[in-house]
């Protein structure tokens, strides 16, 4: 009986410990609009046991049935979401949010901790010395590149002509990460030539565990995690994901202290900037070996992150960009017509000069990215009290912008929100919309740094598979689902049936 009333009080004194401590977060929680919450678990209960797509669908009733700003609480998480572009502007902009969200971590197994997942300080220099890896004069470099892998892909494609539907992604992801390998860390990896696959089923099995690590609060204790099933496995793929970026960094390491030094670069001291453009990998090894700014492990998460987030995004995009085509026959003409009219020759490289005539092209993109953001949520965290709507936000606070319903909702995109229409990005209707209402990629001091060289590929991409093939699908838009897998998945695959153009 002794013992019983021990636990029984520690448990209570341990429980009031946590709400004197977190009792800011809690008197701005009181005052928001939310859930009903239990003591611990918070709001838990209602993601606990739910599919990946169920978590998703929860999510979108749970911004639907409440005004934002709205709380949520993830065991002794205060998350607090927002769906409003003004609100959004004030977070993403805000000092006091520059750091990511805590939940980041969580990833760190995918991407390791580079510009992604970052706290604000460190963050900021690593941000200062990658600028210059996507200068135009860089990006302009890699349009052979470009031209070329995706030619390979048409090559692959050649073997789908008529032959009925198949999974778009599959051939997506590979073509993707044989470019991002290329162009940021100089080295032909040959996955479309089916060498070095086990990344990417190693790489969507992490998202998935990822995923479900962050909803169920349990698996945010180290301890209990590593007791799970998902533990090991976790372990495994992340070990195959880094050791594809390590050997590519242990072959370009070697080849750089083979290098001949170059005269005006031979001296270095604290004031040397490394803001002369250089490949991505080059100036990673230039601040690991010749600054001293950058330690081995910077390396190695800063080329993981790279890899990580550049490949899975271009896929995502140009596979829901072809189904969305593919549905709408009338637009896959108009962006055929419109390629033809820039590069009349089937085949021919794409040109820099060309990418800026693109405009339908790029509106179907932003159209895409608009109904199918390749990250549905963006959390960041609160490193100082803040001002947000009528609330005055807690340091310790985790906000949450809901991207997917922000970009989906009828009061800044119509009443035909949920449909696909390029021309929403027409110059005289986008004008009309809020500026932070489309934040495809971040929005903010904390912008996603690849973004240029996105659209540059994207465009490249979509240009080779329209001008050579004409996309049908048996899918239709209004029986799509989604699942959360970190980024947005279709749970009916890209299924697409290809046709060669006459």
């Amino acid at each position: 009986m002794f013992v019983i009333i021990l636990l029984v009080t520690v448990f209570v004194l341990w429980f009031l410990h946590l709400i004197w401590r977190d009792w800011e977060l809690y008197r701005v929680a009181w005052k928001m609009p939310g859930p009903f919450m239990l003591p611990i678990i918070g709001n838990a209960y209602l993601t606990l046991g739910l599919t990946h797509e169920g978590i998703l669908d929860y999510l979108k009733h749970f911004s639907r049935a409440y005004p934002s700003p709205m709380r949520f609480w993830l065991g002794p998480r205060l998350f607090v979401m927002i769906k409003k572009p003004e609100e959004c502007q004030v977070v993403f902009n805000a000092n006091e949010c520059l750091s990511r969200d805590d939940i980041y971590d969580y990833i760190k197994p995918f991407t390791g901790d580079g510009l992604v997942t970052l706290p604000a300080a460190p963050w900021k220099d690593h941000r200062k010395f990658l600028n210059p890896c996507f200068s135009l004069k860089i990006l302009q470099s890699y349009m052979p590149i470009f031209n070329r892998e995706v030619k390979t892909l048409i090559d692959r494609l050649d073997l789908k002509v008529n032959s009925g539907s198949f999974d778009m992604y599959d051939y997506m992801d590979a073509c993707s990460l044989d470019i991002v390998c290329q162009t940021t860390l100089g080295t032909q990896m040959n996955i479309q030539k089916n060498e070095n696959m086990d990344y990417l089923d190693a790489a969507n099995s992490l998202l998935a565990i990822m995923t479900t690590r962050i909803f169920n609060p349990l698996y945010h204790s180290d301890i209990i995690f590593k007791m799970s099933k998902w533990a090991k496995l976790e372990q495994k793929n992340s070990d195959i994901t880094f050791g594809f970026v390590d050997d590519i960094l242990k072959r370009k390491k070697a080849a750089f202290k083979k290098a001949p030094p170059v005269e005006e670069e031979s001296s270095l001291d604290e004031n040397t900037s490394f803001k002369s453009p250089q490949l991505f990998i080059d100036q990673l090894l230039k601040l690991s070996m010749e600054g001293n700014y950058f330690n081995d492990t910077d390396v190695k998460n800063e080329a993981n992150t790279i890899v990580a987030t550049g490949y899975e995004s271009t896929a995502l995009i140009t596979s829901y960009c072809i189904l969305m085509l593919a549905m709408h026959q009338d637009m896959q003409q108009k962006a055929y017509e419109e390629i033809k009219s820039i590069i009349p020759k089937t085949g021919d490289d794409v040109k820099y000069d060309d990418l800026g005539q693109l405009d339908y092209v790029e509106r179907c993109l932003k159209e895409t990215m608009r109904l199918f953001p390749t990250v549905p949520l963006v959390a960041r965290k609160a490193d100082a009290p803040f001002k947000l709507d009528k609330y005055t936000i807690p340091a310790g606070t985790h906000i949450v912008i809901s991207v997917m319903e922000m970009q989906r909702n009828p009061e800044y995109w119509g009443p035909n929100a949920e449909k696909f229409n390029p021309d929403n990005f027409l110059p005289e209707n986008f004008e009309k919309v809020h500026p932070y209402a489309y934040v495809p990629f971040s929005a903010g001091p904390r912008n996603c740094l690849g973004m240029k060289y996105a659209y540059m590929l994207l465009k490249v991409i979509m240009v080779h598979l329209v001008s050579n093939y004409r996309f049908t699908t048996d899918l239709k838009f209004e029986e799509l689902r989604h699942r959360l897998d970190i980024t947005l998945k279709l749970n009916q695959k890209h299924m697409v049936h290809v046709h060669r153009r006459i």
